[in-house]
């Protein structure tokens, strides 16, 4: 592929994205939003460590966030008694609330596209994970060889 056609398909990502940014302030961040929704959906996986892996975000980011949301009171960390260094997360009433608010607000800009143009929007989605899968693997091998 031509470097002229891979630009031409990188702004054109970049049209798509802005498109699906979302419209007006919310007290969370969209960074926020995915990290309370990995704990409202993976409850188990409530570890900044797990938090990081399955966001794939960096550590040092979902550490930013974490204390973030600590301060709008949006979770609480709960020590663990088998190791004082590490700590679970709790979502609290509040950021079960905030979750809520920040999708509908992030959200609608996906459903007016969708509305727009189902059956592309929905390929287009469907090669999103598909793209997204492969990285998680290729994450996956990086850490297995950070390790050896």
């Amino acid at each position: 592929m031509e470097w002229t056609d891979m630009m031409h398909y990188q702004q054109q990502i970049q049209k798509v994205m802005r498109s699906l940014s979302p419209v007006g302030k919310s007290m969370l961040t969209a960074s926020e939003c995915e990290l309370l929704a990995h704990l409202y959906l993976k409850p188990e996986q409530n570890t900044p460590v797990l938090l990081s892996q399955s966001s794939g975000m960096k550590i040092e980011a979902v550490s930013r966030c974490l204390k973030s949301l600590s301060e709008k009171n949006c979770i609480t960390k709960r020590r663990q008694t088998t190791d004082e260094r590490s700590y679970r997360l709790f979502m609290t009433e509040t950021g079960l609330a905030e979750l809520k608010r920040g999708y509908e607000r992030i959200l609608q800009p996906f459903y007016d596209l969708w509305r727009g143009s189902s059956e592309d929007f929905e390929a287009f989605m469907y090669y999103a994970d598909r793209l997204a899968a492969q990285i998680e693997k290729g994450q996956e091998k990086s850490r297995d060889h950070e390790i050896l």
